[in-house]
């Protein structure tokens, strides 16, 4: 009877892990940003180092910046981003990469000049402060027109990164990945980013103009001084011929 009971046939269950062979891609952007998919540390590091001889403008150790996402291949779902971490639908997606790619490298680049902005603004913070308390900017005119170029510098690469970031014209011809690509902006907040950089560097831009403001300033006060003491000598040597002349006809 027990017998009956015991099912005698062996059922075997497999589980299958479906393995899909990624190949090492590259993105290269003429703003100074590479991206890279599927490469070992090592091999970014080899890869970058050949791309060495042909950098132009290079920055510091210190100021390179980088982000780091995973991804993963999900063909039963659309690509998208979620926790730092990318799906893409096929390994094939070159587009789609390139979209999510575009994204990434306007993030890193921007990431360098908040950097740069943050230092500009904590290196001058002591200018107004010294104005506040002295009524003046203790800085020679050399120095005041080096700090001048040297705002203005950085509001002109502000400029120019703001161009960066706009939509780059490949989505005018390839519109369905321009979602993908919002998405990924959005992600990575570049919106609000950009906004808050802009802000910062509008104070950088008063700051300009006032130091603008003081070195005319300091010229005008300049050339009120030259023309002072033209006077002084015009009157002194009106009174020295004065006296000589009457001196003359006392004899």
């Amino acid at each position: 009877m027990e017998e009956d009971l015991i099912d005698t046939d062996t059922h075997a269950v497999k589980f299958y892990e479906s393995y899909v062979p990624i190949k090492s891609e590259v993105f290269l952007f003429d703003y100074g940003v590479a991206v890279v998919w599927g490469m070992t540390e090592q091999h970014e590091r080899e890869f970058l180092r050949e791309l060495e001889s042909f950098e132009v403008e290079k920055v510091d150790e210190d100021d390179i910046e980088t982000e780091e996402l995973e991804f993963y291949i999900n063909s039963k779902a659309q690509s998208r981003i979620y926790n730092d971490v990318i799906s893409l639908r096929t390994t094939k997606g070159h587009m789609a990469k390139l979209a999510i790619s575009h994204a990434i490298a306007q993030a890193t680049k921007l990431s360098l000049y908040e950097g740069l902005v943050d230092e500009t603004i904590e290196a001058t913070r002591y200018i107004p402060q010294r104005m506040a308390e002295s009524g003046t900017v203790e800085m020679t005119r050399k120095g005041l027109i080096k700090k001048i170029g040297q705002l203005f510098i950085m509001r002109v690469n502000v400029n120019l990164v703001s161009n960066i970031l706009d939509t780059p014209e490949i989505f005018w011809s390839e519109p369905t990945l321009q979602p993908l690509y919002m998405a990924i902006r959005e992600y990575l907040e570049i919106p609000q980013r950009v906004e808050i950089m802009n802000h910062r560097v509008s104070v950088i831009s008063d700051l300009l103009d006032m130091l603008n403001g003081h070195l005319n300033g300091m010229h005008g006060e300049f050339l009120e001084w030259i023309v002072i003491i033209l006077i002084g000598v015009e009157i002194v040597i009106g009174v020295v011929t004065i006296t000589v002349e009457a001196a003359k006809l006392s004899y």
